[in-house]
């Protein structure tokens, strides 16, 4: 199982050193700067280790239900992301579709993460 978790943030670490790589050497593809990407990171990776740590939690304490349970924390993650997004990122950077679409990128590569670890959580005995 550890060699799973391992191979995961792995992968979340190379995307997430790609996507900065990408926004110092092709500004204008990108169109956020890098301290924006970190603010957007930082939030993403903070609700998914939220997630994470009451996924594992859930499946401790309520196995019969943890699948549900999961659904409706991302769901819940979701809902949180995207009041972030629009309440404090787009406001702070003041580039609206720019951030927006970075942050979607962002969300999607958390999302598939989250869903490798919430997979291994809930099938691992």
């Amino acid at each position: 199982m550890n060699n799973r978790f391992s191979f995961s943030f792995l992968l979340a670490a190379l995307i997430i050193i790609a996507h900065f790589t990408l926004a110092m050497l092709a500004p204008d593809f990108v169109s956020v700067s890098v301290p924006h990407l970190l603010v957007i990171y930082g939030i993403l990776a903070s609700l998914t280790l939220l997630h994470l740590l009451g996924s594992y939690f859930v499946k401790n304490h309520f196995p019969e239900q943890a699948g549900l349970i999961v659904i409706a924390m991302n769901m819940l993650k979701m809902l949180l992301a995207m009041i972030l997004l629009f309440v404090v990122v787009i406001p702070l950077t003041g580039k609206g579709v720019a951030v927006a679409v970075n942050f979607m990128v962002a969300y999607f590569f958390f999302i598939f993460i989250d869903s490798i670890l919430s997979i291994i959580l809930l099938t691992h005995k």
